[in-house]
């Protein structure tokens, strides 16, 4: 490749020049640093590192148009070597701690070209750079062989390398690629904290999410943090680290900046304070909503009426809807809903609202109703089945004609409560 010129100083470096340039088609290139934080430690525990180019006029060339230079796959890799290349002297050059390197790799000119294994190896080994230290991103969208993906994957866990998912949530990502790959770090798409900030639906998504990809066995990166809200959101969403704007633009100097510990200083006392004013408040109301819980329940056991009972819970619009189980589970009479909810409901669900002889045991607010009879059940939210909103279930277990029976009221719980 003789567009390539790379300059190879690893043992003579100039360490008052971090960004020493490298040339491709005239091109003058250089690393910037992204600091990478995590939440817990309150502190960068890596860098990313991203190209940025020069013409030779002396103009900025954004990275796209740098990365469409190549006219083919094997120019691809030579570019995507140079880049990691560039990004590891100029990391080792400053890199006084124990922090990660981010790097890009592009997989799929990899798996086109099919080269031979041993460049990240000869890479770490001429840098000094200790392989537990690199971490390489791979964007797993644009694979499509992903058992040669595997392949190299396995073969940077070998060198002791982590491995790292870029973008996950974007194109065609699916939980099937994280199973089958095993990375140690998914780096989520900068659109999923954007969408999280406005929206309260997209937030629980995002916490999802990242509690399946925990349970995959990955550390999760959210990407894009520009806001505080941005900030706040993925703090509550349980990530364990964060990279974005807010914290730090990408600079060619490793700069650490003293002011992050305070801002997620600043930023987990925030989410404890919210996190205690949503609880009050909630606990307020369902404080409320139980003492009329508890009269329609003794209003039941006075009548054994379920439509006259639960009149005197649906009085509060978070009250949706009042149904009877028995000891198995079974639904002994129709589902009634508030005349509130009723004008509500959406046809588009008609198959489901309606509860009859259905069987609702493997549902908590059942089986722990009877474990505790004479106390009152508060279920986590949920999704309801019978009309896809958001819900808590408050449930009972009582005795009527000598048989147990568990009376639920369904309440419409959205995020403000």
């Amino acid at each position: 490749m003789p567009d390539i010129a790379l300059n190879h100083s690893y043992n003579h470096r100039d360490n008052t020049r971090p960004d020493q340039p490298n040339l491709y088609r005239g091109h003058r290139l250089a690393s910037h640093f992204q600091p990478i934080y995590s939440i817990a430690h309150r502190r960068a525990i890596g860098y990313e590192g991203l190209i940025r180019a020069t013409s030779p006029q002396g103009l900025a060339i954004p990275p796209a148009e740098l990365l469409a230079l190549p006219a083919n796959s094997q120019e691809m890799l030579g570019l995507d070597r140079l880049c990691r290349s560039l990004h590891v002297e100029n990391f080792t050059a400053q890199s006084a701690n124990n922090e990660w390197l981010f790097v890009n790799l592009d997989a799929q000119s990899l798996l086109n070209e099919q080269p031979e294994i041993g460049f990240t190896q000869q890479l770490l080994t001429q840098s000094g750079l200790s392989p537990h230290r690199l971490v390489i991103e791979i964007l797993e969208t644009e694979v499509q062989d992903i058992d040669y993906l595997k392949h190299f994957i396995d073969y940077f866990h070998q060198l002791n390398c982590l491995i790292a998912i870029d973008d996950f949530g974007a194109g065609h990502s699916n939980f099937d690629r994280i199973w089958q790959l095993e990375p140690d770090i998914v780096k989520l798409d900068r659109n999923l904290i954007r969408e999280a900030a406005l929206s309260k639906r997209a937030e629980r998504i995002l916490s999802g999410i990242i509690s399946l990809l925990h349970q995959t066995g990955s550390l999760v990166i959210v990407e894009g943090v520009e806001t505080e809200r941005e900030a706040e959101v993925a703090i509550a969403a349980n990530a364990d680290m964060m990279q974005g704007f807010y914290f730090a633009r990408p600079a060619p100097l490793l700069t650490a900046d003293n002011n992050t510990c305070d801002i997620i200083d600043q930023l987990l006392h925030n989410q404890h304070h919210q996190r205690s004013q949503r609880s009050q408040s909630k606990a307020s109301s369902l404080q409320r909503i139980e003492s009329l819980f508890q009269l329609a329940l003794d209003d039941l056991k006075t009548h054994q009426n379920l439509q006259q009972s639960s009149a005197q819970i649906f009085c509060n619009p978070h009250a949706v809807r009042c149904f009877l189980l028995d000891e198995s589970g079974y639904q002994t009479q129709s589902t009634l809903n508030a005349f509130h909810h009723r004008q509500r409901i959406q046809l588009r669900f008609a198959p489901l609202i309606c509860g009859d002889k259905g069987n609702w045991s493997h549902r908590p607010y059942h089986h722990r109703a009877l474990e505790q009879p004479g106390t009152t059940i508060v279920s986590d939210p949920y999704l309801s089945v019978a009309d896809s909103q958001m819900c808590i279930t408050l449930s009972q277990a009582l005795k009527i004609d000598n048989q147990w029976q568990v009376f639920c009221c369904d309440l419409d719980w959205h995020d403000e409560g």
